[in-house]
């Protein structure tokens, strides 16, 4: 099930449709064949980290250190265009750790 969980992962990042990106995650999360800790860090760990990541790349573009800045009022905007990256990179990175562990023995 988690080479099904990493294709329907890769899918919905490269469709940008967020019901096969839900049941991947979900699949990767309901699996028995991952421990709770690396269940939790699949569905919870790594997107949030990519999420912290897309907060630090606004923060650095409000701030001038990097990209484009962030027009003062068009937050919603960088947030809006940010957001579709964010999710799919999360969606990548959890299908790679997937297939990691899914070449692993088990435990």
């Amino acid at each position: 099930l988690l080479l099904l969980a990493a294709a329907l992962l890769l899918v919905g990042a490269v469709l940008g449709s967020l019901v096969p990106l839900g049941l991947g995650w979900l699949i990767a999360y309901l699996s028995r064949r991952l421990t709770p800790a690396q269940s939790k860090w699949a569905v919870l760990g790594l997107p949030g980290t990519v999420a912290a990541a897309g907060v630090v790349w606004l923060w650095g573009r409000t701030e001038g250190r990097w990209g484009d800045p962030v027009a003062e009022g068009h937050m919603n905007d960088a947030i809006t265009d940010t957001w579709p990256w964010v999710l799919r990179t999360a969606a990548v990175a959890t299908a790679l750790y997937l297939l990691w562990r899914s070449r692993r023995p088990h435990g």
